[in-house]
């Protein structure tokens, strides 16, 4: 299947297709990921192609509340125009790979608590960048990955400051040098389950 993912938005944040290209290899079949922040779909959708030529079974969740996070100015109004939302371009984006990709409306922590302890193959982290929230999506999050499977995230970062981006505070504090970088400037972590 030809690749979408770069004609759903044409400002994306999206540079962690090594990421996703390397979890799907490494993966077996029935695996299970889940996705945290994922806006219009650009991520999710790209991961679904890779699935799909790859030849794996590989399901992804995409959680998010598509309201934004409180940080973003920029996705303060969740209204595209006065009929359509992001979540309704979310809907329509995924529409070529629907049936690998389950859209799951709740916010982090809350959506952690529909998952067994040990169940989950990969997630990756990419919705609010402030410290505590941050540091609480991981600790919600780490306990539902499979032993020898990957938990990760994006915006590992210094390039703004705290109250905005404590993604590379958070990490750092719970996994210490135990990660891997991937993408210099706005990077992406991957941390391995013992």
């Amino acid at each position: 299947m030809e690749h979408f993912y770069d004609k759903i938005q044409k400002k994306t944040f999206f540079n962690y297709q090594n990421v996703y290209e390397r979890m799907i290899k490494e993966a077996s079949d029935n695996a299970h990921f889940v996705e945290i922040g994922v806006w219009r779909g650009q991520s999710v959708c790209f991961a679904a192609v890779e699935i799909i030529n790859a030849n794996k079974n590989i399901k992804i969740d995409a959680i998010d509340t598509w309201q934004g996070s409180p940080e973003q100015d920029l996705f303060e109004i969740e209204k595209i125009d006065e009929e359509k939302t992001v979540y309704d371009c979310f809907i329509e984006n995924i529409e070529p790979v629907k049936h690998i990709v389950t859209p799951i409306r709740l916010e982090s922590i809350i959506a952690s608590k529909l998952y067994q302890n040990e169940s989950l193959d990969f997630v990756f982290i990419d919705a609010s960048h402030i410290y505590e929230n941050v540091k609480n999506d991981i600790m919600a999050w780490l306990p539902k990955v499979k032993k020898g499977c990957y938990i990760g995230g994006h915006d590992y970062t210094e390039q703004e400051p705290e109250e905005v981006n404590g993604v590379k505070k958070a990490v750092d504090e719970i996994f210490g040098k135990n990660i891997e970088i991937f993408n210099p400037g706005w990077s992406s972590w991957l941390y391995k389950v013992v």
